[in-house]
């Protein structure tokens, strides 16, 4: 694609819209947004158009709603909605890729390292009585990759992390991917 070619990330709609985070303690939302306007910046600075994917755990529970693991959203009912926004999310990368004479590159798609539903490789889990993060993808990004897989689509997944530490990293890696 040359550089007059559109760019844009599909992302976990938390990047966007902290809100719909779990209720942590009691309190509002968990706001770390400092990294993730770090993101939203070097999209923007960049030329990169950003779709916000649908939230599964805001579209069954609503808001408040207490923190879950992945197994705490386990269902059938949060798996179908799982399905349904992998779903929309490939039939857009796909309407994308056809969209024009050069196309609208799809440059990534963005979860959220920790969460049950959207992390990338680093998911909320119950293991042996205790809650760890668990070397795996959340419900919603772990239905994705089988749906892209299913559908030959090779768009790269990233996890963004909210951790200290991790971030900057992460940033980097984006960059290193929007920026060759």
């Amino acid at each position: 694609m040359d550089d007059e070619s559109d760019r844009v990330v599909m992302v976990s709609h938390c990047i966007l819209n902290q809100s719909t985070r779990a209720r942590w303690g009691g309190g509002g939302a968990r706001r770390d947004t400092g990294i993730l306007r770090d993101v939203l910046e070097m999209l923007m600075d960049e030329g990169v158009g950003v779709i916000q994917m649908d939230c599964p755990e805001f579209s069954l529970f609503g808001n408040p709603r207490r923190p879950r693991t992945k197994e705490g959203y386990d269902t059938p009912e949060f798996r179908e909605i799982c399905s349904q926004i992998a779903g929309r999310t490939c039939d857009r990368i796909v309407a994308f890729q056809k969209t024009g004479p050069t196309g609208v590159e799809v440059v990534a798609v963005l979860g959220v390292e920790g969460s049950p539903s959207c992390g990338v490789e680093r998911t909320p889990r119950i293991l042996d009585d205790e809650g760890v993060d668990a070397s795996e993808p959340g419900l919603l990004m772990e239905t994705l990759m089988d749906e892209m897989r299913r559908m030959g689509i090779e768009t790269p997944i990233m996890g963004m992390s909210l951790r200290e530490g991790e971030g900057e990293e992460r940033l980097r890696a984006l960059k290193a991917l929007i920026i060759p």
